[in-house]
Protein backbone atom coordinates (compact mmCIF):
# COMPACT_ATOMS: atom_id res chain seq x y z
CA UNK A 1 0.00 0.00 0.00
CA UNK A 2 0.98 3.59 -0.57
CA UNK A 3 0.18 6.28 2.00
CA UNK A 4 -3.02 7.16 0.13
CA UNK A 5 -4.08 3.48 0.29
CA UNK A 6 -3.36 3.41 4.03
CA UNK A 7 -5.51 6.51 4.39
CA UNK A 8 -8.43 4.91 2.53
CA UNK A 9 -8.05 1.68 4.50
CA UNK A 10 -8.09 3.39 7.91
CA UNK A 11 -10.26 6.45 7.24
CA UNK A 12 -7.46 8.71 8.52
CA UNK A 13 -6.52 11.64 6.26
CA UNK A 14 -3.07 11.58 4.64
CA UNK A 15 -2.04 14.79 6.43
CA UNK A 16 -2.89 13.16 9.77
CA UNK A 17 -0.88 10.06 8.88
CA UNK A 18 2.07 12.30 8.06
CA UNK A 19 1.66 13.93 11.47
CA UNK A 20 1.63 10.49 13.14
CA UNK A 21 4.90 9.71 11.34
CA UNK A 22 6.43 13.06 12.28
CA UNK A 23 5.81 12.51 16.01
CA UNK A 24 6.94 8.85 15.81
CA UNK A 25 3.53 7.27 16.28
CA UNK A 26 3.71 5.59 12.87
CA UNK A 27 6.86 4.15 11.28
CA UNK A 28 7.72 5.83 7.99
CA UNK A 29 7.93 3.41 5.07
CA UNK A 30 8.00 3.35 1.29
CA UNK A 31 5.35 0.64 1.25
CA UNK A 32 2.71 0.03 3.92
CA UNK A 33 1.10 -3.24 4.95
CA UNK A 34 -1.44 -4.57 7.44
CA UNK A 35 0.90 -3.97 10.37
CA UNK A 36 0.67 -0.25 9.57
CA UNK A 37 -3.12 -0.48 9.37
CA UNK A 38 -3.19 -2.02 12.87
CA UNK A 39 -0.82 0.66 14.17
CA UNK A 40 -2.94 3.51 12.79
CA UNK A 41 -6.11 2.01 14.29
CA UNK A 42 -4.40 1.66 17.68
CA UNK A 43 -3.04 5.21 17.62
CA UNK A 44 -6.43 6.59 16.62
CA UNK A 45 -8.18 4.73 19.44
CA UNK A 46 -5.58 5.79 22.01
CA UNK A 47 -5.87 9.43 20.91
CA UNK A 48 -9.55 9.83 20.13
CA UNK A 49 -11.17 7.36 22.53
CA UNK A 50 -8.60 7.10 25.31
CA UNK A 51 -7.61 10.78 25.28
CA UNK A 52 -3.95 9.87 25.91
CA UNK A 53 -0.98 12.17 25.44
CA UNK A 54 1.72 11.43 22.86
CA UNK A 55 4.21 10.48 25.59
CA UNK A 56 1.78 7.91 27.00
CA UNK A 57 1.09 6.51 23.54
CA UNK A 58 4.84 6.22 22.87
CA UNK A 59 5.18 4.08 26.01
CA UNK A 60 2.34 1.78 24.94
CA UNK A 61 3.73 1.46 21.40
CA UNK A 62 7.15 0.62 22.83
CA UNK A 63 5.59 -2.18 24.85
CA UNK A 64 3.76 -3.47 21.78
CA UNK A 65 6.95 -3.45 19.73
CA UNK A 66 9.21 -4.95 22.41
CA UNK A 67 6.81 -7.80 23.29
CA UNK A 68 7.99 -10.75 24.50
CA UNK A 69 6.23 -9.30 27.58
CA UNK A 70 2.94 -10.91 28.48
CA UNK A 71 -0.36 -9.69 27.11
CA UNK A 72 -1.42 -9.11 30.73
CA UNK A 73 1.47 -6.63 31.17
CA UNK A 74 0.61 -4.84 27.93
CA UNK A 75 -3.07 -4.51 28.78
CA UNK A 76 -2.15 -3.34 32.27
CA UNK A 77 0.06 -0.61 30.78
CA UNK A 78 -2.82 0.51 28.57
CA UNK A 79 -5.36 0.57 31.37
CA UNK A 80 -3.05 2.32 33.83
CA UNK A 81 -2.39 5.03 31.21
CA UNK A 82 -6.09 5.84 30.79
CA UNK A 83 -7.28 8.94 32.66
CA UNK A 84 -9.11 8.36 35.95
CA UNK A 85 -11.63 10.66 37.59
CA UNK A 86 -11.21 11.65 41.21
CA UNK A 87 -8.77 13.58 43.37
CA UNK A 88 -6.85 12.46 46.43
CA UNK A 89 -7.53 14.00 49.84
CA UNK A 90 -5.77 12.30 52.73
CA UNK A 91 -8.15 12.68 55.66
CA UNK A 92 -9.99 10.27 57.95
CA UNK A 93 -12.91 9.78 55.54
CA UNK A 94 -10.50 9.14 52.68
CA UNK A 95 -8.60 6.52 54.65
CA UNK A 96 -11.84 4.80 55.70
CA UNK A 97 -13.02 4.71 52.08
CA UNK A 98 -9.66 3.32 50.96
CA UNK A 99 -9.90 0.59 53.58
CA UNK A 100 -13.46 -0.20 52.45
CA UNK A 101 -12.29 -0.50 48.82
CA UNK A 102 -9.37 -2.70 49.84
CA UNK A 103 -11.62 -4.92 51.93
CA UNK A 104 -13.93 -5.37 48.95
CA UNK A 105 -11.05 -6.53 46.77
CA UNK A 106 -9.79 -8.90 49.47
CA UNK A 107 -13.27 -10.25 50.15
CA UNK A 108 -13.82 -11.05 46.49
CA UNK A 109 -10.30 -12.38 45.89
CA UNK A 110 -9.35 -9.78 43.29
CA UNK A 111 -5.73 -9.62 42.12
CA UNK A 112 -5.39 -5.88 41.45
CA UNK A 113 -2.24 -3.77 41.61
CA UNK A 114 -2.12 -0.94 44.17
CA UNK A 115 -1.24 1.61 41.44
CA UNK A 116 -4.35 1.02 39.32
CA UNK A 117 -5.86 4.51 38.73
CA UNK A 118 -9.35 3.08 39.23
CA UNK A 119 -8.66 2.89 42.99
CA UNK A 120 -8.63 6.70 43.06
CA UNK A 121 -12.00 6.90 41.29
CA UNK A 122 -13.59 4.26 43.51
CA UNK A 123 -12.32 5.75 46.76
CA UNK A 124 -13.46 9.23 45.75
CA UNK A 125 -16.94 7.87 44.96
CA UNK A 126 -17.08 6.16 48.37
CA UNK A 127 -16.06 9.41 50.07
CA UNK A 128 -18.77 11.29 48.15
CA UNK A 129 -21.36 8.75 49.35
CA UNK A 130 -20.34 9.50 52.93
CA UNK A 131 -20.47 13.26 52.37
CA UNK A 132 -23.98 13.02 50.88
CA UNK A 133 -25.25 10.63 53.54
CA UNK A 134 -25.89 7.91 50.93
CA UNK A 135 -24.96 4.98 53.14
CA UNK A 136 -27.53 2.74 51.43
CA UNK A 137 -25.52 3.19 48.23
CA UNK A 138 -22.40 2.05 50.07
CA UNK A 139 -24.22 -1.17 50.91
CA UNK A 140 -24.66 -1.77 47.15
CA UNK A 141 -20.94 -2.16 46.53
CA UNK A 142 -20.92 -5.97 46.64
CA UNK A 143 -23.97 -6.07 44.36
CA UNK A 144 -22.14 -3.87 41.86
CA UNK A 145 -19.03 -6.01 42.14
CA UNK A 146 -20.88 -9.29 41.66
CA UNK A 147 -22.68 -8.05 38.54
CA UNK A 148 -19.55 -6.52 37.03
CA UNK A 149 -17.34 -9.56 37.62
CA UNK A 150 -19.30 -11.40 34.92
CA UNK A 151 -19.10 -8.42 32.58
CA UNK A 152 -15.37 -7.91 33.10
CA UNK A 153 -14.60 -11.62 32.68
CA UNK A 154 -16.43 -11.65 29.33
CA UNK A 155 -14.64 -8.44 28.25
CA UNK A 156 -11.20 -9.86 29.07
CA UNK A 157 -11.98 -13.03 27.11
CA UNK A 158 -12.95 -10.87 24.14
CA UNK A 159 -9.78 -8.78 24.42
CA UNK A 160 -7.47 -11.80 24.76
CA UNK A 161 -9.04 -13.38 21.67
CA UNK A 162 -7.71 -10.55 19.50
CA UNK A 163 -5.16 -11.82 16.98
CA UNK A 164 -2.31 -9.38 17.73
CA UNK A 165 -1.10 -6.97 20.48
CA UNK A 166 -2.24 -3.83 18.63
CA UNK A 167 -5.80 -5.11 18.29
CA UNK A 168 -5.83 -6.26 21.92
CA UNK A 169 -4.62 -2.86 23.15
CA UNK A 170 -7.18 -1.01 21.00
CA UNK A 171 -9.90 -3.32 22.27
CA UNK A 172 -8.85 -2.65 25.89
CA UNK A 173 -9.25 1.12 25.38
CA UNK A 174 -12.61 0.79 23.62
CA UNK A 175 -13.90 -1.69 26.18
CA UNK A 176 -12.86 0.50 29.10
CA UNK A 177 -13.94 3.90 27.78
CA UNK A 178 -16.93 3.07 25.56
CA UNK A 179 -17.97 0.14 27.74
CA UNK A 180 -18.27 2.52 30.72
CA UNK A 181 -20.59 4.73 28.66
CA UNK A 182 -22.73 1.80 27.53
CA UNK A 183 -23.00 0.38 31.05
CA UNK A 184 -24.14 3.76 32.35
CA UNK A 185 -26.74 4.12 29.59
CA UNK A 186 -28.05 0.59 30.08
CA UNK A 187 -28.38 1.10 33.83
CA UNK A 188 -30.48 4.24 33.29
CA UNK A 189 -32.75 2.36 30.89
CA UNK A 190 -33.14 -0.46 33.41
CA UNK A 191 -33.96 2.05 36.16
CA UNK A 192 -36.95 3.20 34.11
CA UNK A 193 -37.92 -0.39 33.30
CA UNK A 194 -37.92 -1.60 36.90
CA UNK A 195 -39.52 1.59 38.21
CA UNK A 196 -42.32 1.17 35.68
CA UNK A 197 -42.71 -2.50 36.62
CA UNK A 198 -43.21 -1.53 40.27
CA UNK A 199 -45.87 1.07 39.42
CA UNK A 200 -47.69 -0.78 36.63
CA UNK A 201 -46.81 -4.45 36.98
CA UNK A 202 -44.87 -6.57 34.46
CA UNK A 203 -45.38 -5.65 30.80
CA UNK A 204 -46.88 -9.09 30.10
CA UNK A 205 -49.75 -8.36 32.51
CA UNK A 206 -50.88 -5.16 30.75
Amino acid sequence: MQLSDLSRRTGVPVRTLRLYARVNLLPEADVYDMSHVRRVVLVRVLLDVGGLRHSEIHDILRRVDSSPGSLHDLLGAVQYALPARGSECRDRQWEQARERAGALAERRGWRVGPDNPAWLTLVQALVACEWLGQRDLLEMIDTYAEALERVAEAEVRLIRARPDPESAAASMVSTTVLGDVMLSALRRLMHEHFSSAVDHGPAADR
